[in-house]
């Protein structure tokens, strides 16, 4: 069954501030800030896969994962694998800003 992904249709895309934690000493010598232009998915799991592909930062191993924060809200998980799972809904401002907040593995 496919899902049907849709955007707005006053806004098709929408200008988003990005951000993210660093994961590393090392990571932590340069801005991780930058805008993109993406398209205005109002289902938070294909927004946070959009925004963060290419965007984050690789990480070796497995089980650490990214809370992807749209206007201070948390919509979704964002997994080692580029995978996402829904954790809220999809609310635009007239500015919008996305952190992603990373979690190590644990075990």
């Amino acid at each position: 069954m496919k899902v049907k992904i849709e955007a707005l249709k006053s806004r098709p895309r929408i200008l988003f501030r990005l951000d993210r934690d660093s994961v590393c000493a090392g990571d932590d010598c340069e801005s991780h800030e930058a805008s993109v232009e993406a398209d205005s998915f109002s289902d938070p799991i294909a927004l946070a896969e959009a925004l963060s592909s290419g965007y984050l930062a690789s990480v070796a191993g497995v089980g650490h994962w990214w809370e992807c924060i749209l206007n201070g809200t948390v919509i979704a998980k964002v997994f080692f694998n580029g995978k996402a799972e829904k954790i809220g809904e999809v609310r635009y401002k007239d500015e919008n800003s996305v952190y992603f907040k990373y979690h190590s593995a644990t075990f």
